[in-house]
């Protein structure tokens, strides 16, 4: 009799444990927004802003519209670090990007604003990063592309070299790029 009562506490003590080991792991959610938040930290590291928004002084702000849980998790995991020298600053935008400056800018959710918001970003000089379908070819600078449980990236080269950005060379091995746009034709 005290065997199985012995038994029986080890199967509720291990049932126990078990139940909170799996409450304890991050949900897939978290997880994808961390490996996002670290590939907008990254993606800054290999990017050289025009001299005008690169003094050393001013603090490198990361600006994420229509990405609530991203906000959030960027936030707490930008706290305290640096790129190239340049502390790290992370801002929310709520509605469209007016005076605000931003070196790199996510952009998620609103479709709607999405080029609104690529027009008036690019003559800022910044980076812009998105998730959202064919936001590459749209405009936009940086695609994260989700597929099964892998990440990969596209760069829109023209959108980038129009923006007086420099990406690494580095940064664009890994990367899918865009074929480049056709150059306009002249009417005869």
């Amino acid at each position: 009799m005290r065997r199985a009562v012995n038994c029986g506490a080890l199967c509720l003590c291990l049932g126990l444990l078990a139940a909170g080991c799996r409450a304890a792991e991050p949900p897939t959610a978290s997880l994808e927004l961390q490996v996002k938040a670290a590939f907008v930290y990254n993606f800054a590291k290999f990017v050289e802003w025009p001299a005008a928004s690169a003094t050393g002084d001013r603090p490198l702000t990361f600006c994420v519209a229509g990405a609530e849980p991203l906000y959030d998790v960027l936030k707490q995991s930008l706290s305290g670090k640096t790129v190239g020298g340049r502390h790290t600053v992370v801002r929310r935008i709520e509605n469209r990007l007016g005076n605000e400056h931003c070196n790199v800018i996510f952009l998620g959710g609103d479709r709607e604003r999405l080029a609104e918001t690529l027009a008036s970003a690019g003559w800022n000089g910044a980076l812009t990063v998105g998730d959202s379908d064919h936001f590459a070819e749209r405009g936009g600078m940086i695609q994260l592309i989700k597929e099964e449980d892998k990440f990969r990236f596209a760069i829109n080269v023209d959108a980038v070299n129009r923006s007086g950005l420099r990406i690494s060379a580095k940064l664009l091995q890994l990367s899918t790029k865009l074929p480049a746009s056709p150059p306009a034709r002249s009417r005869p």
